[in-house]
């Protein structure tokens, strides 16, 4: 469970400073960060090979029989799972260039909880369902992003438009960093299992 506040709250922290601290970058960040095509290639492309590690982690059957029935596909390739997660990469920064910095995102926001749970759900603490919670609540952002990526980016320069909104914006990341950061630092020292 460290790990995990650690690993949520350091980035939380960092970016509601980069916020508060410089706002100007900030809303340049957010106008900018959509349509960047060379951060949306790298993200996607590595949005689709932790779906691969995912569903290759989990074997899940269904995609097993798909893989299996293509008719172009001798029935056992190993790896194949990570022959799609390239040509799935591929064929998404082809067809799906226009916000795709922000598919990929959401691709993460979906993807890092299936990790996270597993590792939390056996911890002795009340403490383990703010992790919970924030997943729940980032995982649903995920969803209606990959559906509606403009939503995501018209909410994300309408935050860059007003400084107050920057700096609100920037607070409340900064409370949910400092508050994971300050559990995974009492979880480390026993404080709480």
């Amino acid at each position: 469970m460290t790990f995990w506040f650690i690993v949520l709250g350091l980035p939380l922290c960092l970016a509601g400073a980069g916020f508060l601290l410089l706002p100007s970058r900030a809303a340049e960040f957010l106008r900018v960060f959509p349509r960047s095509v060379l951060t949306g290639r790298i993200l996607c492309v590595i949005a689709w090979f932790w779906t691969a590690y995912e569903i290759d982690a989990l074997g899940i059957d269904v995609i097993d029989r798909i893989v299996k029935q293509l008719w172009f596909l001798p029935s056992a390739i190993p790896g194949a799972v990570w022959l799609w997660a390239i040509v799935l990469s591929v064929l998404t920064c082809w067809w799906m260039e226009n916000l795709l910095p922000i598919r990929a995102v959401c691709a993460f926001l979906m993807l890092f909880p299936g990790d996270m749970f597993p590792a939390i759900r056996l911890c002795d603490t009340q403490w383990r369902l703010a992790l919970v919670v924030f997943a729940y609540v980032v995982c649903i952002v995920g969803m209606w992003g990959m559906f509606y990526p403009w939503r995501i980016r018209q909410a994300m320069a309408w935050t860059a438009s007003a400084a107050p909104r920057l700096r609100a914006a920037g607070a409340a990341m900064s409370a949910v960093g400092a508050l994971f950061l300050a559990l995974g630092i009492c979880a480390a020292a026993g404080a709480i299992k």
